[in-house]
């Protein structure tokens, strides 16, 4: 079973300036909405998440899904190169990892208390 998809484009603009385009939300789709920063609020048609990391120029993580959809883990990666960015987009289900392991972790919300998914990822790592 895969847990995750990797794929790697180089773009040929400035790593600040893929950054800033990360903010304008039409990679995500129509009528979406992205706040880049910790804990910020991700909004794309019928999905909906949290901003996990956002380390501006090099990092973003976040998760989402649907009503009714397991949650997933996307790792955004901005690496300088010769001929531009390197983006990396990484899109995980490390929850069913840990479903996969029999683990039982009690999840904790947003606000705290819990693993929490940082934790959980980690600790999947």
């Amino acid at each position: 079973m895969d847990y995750a998809v990797e794929r790697e484009l180089v773009v040929p603009e400035e790593t600040e300036e893929v950054w800033r385009s990360l903010a304008e939300p039409d990679w995500l789709g129509e009528n979406a909405s992205i706040e880049l920063r910790e804990a910020g609020d991700v909004r794309a048609g019928e999905r909906d998440g949290f901003v996990e990391e956002a380390d501006a120029p090099r990092r973003l993580v976040f998760w989402w899904s649907a009503a009714g959809e397991d949650a997933t883990r996307v790792e955004i990666d901005l690496d300088e190169t010769e001929d531009g960015t390197c983006v990396r987009v990484t899109e995980s289900r490390p929850l069913e990892i840990l479903d996969g392991r029999d683990l039982a972790i009690e999840l904790g919300g947003r606000s705290g208390g819990g693993a929490g998914p940082t934790a959980l990822a980690a600790m999947v790592a």
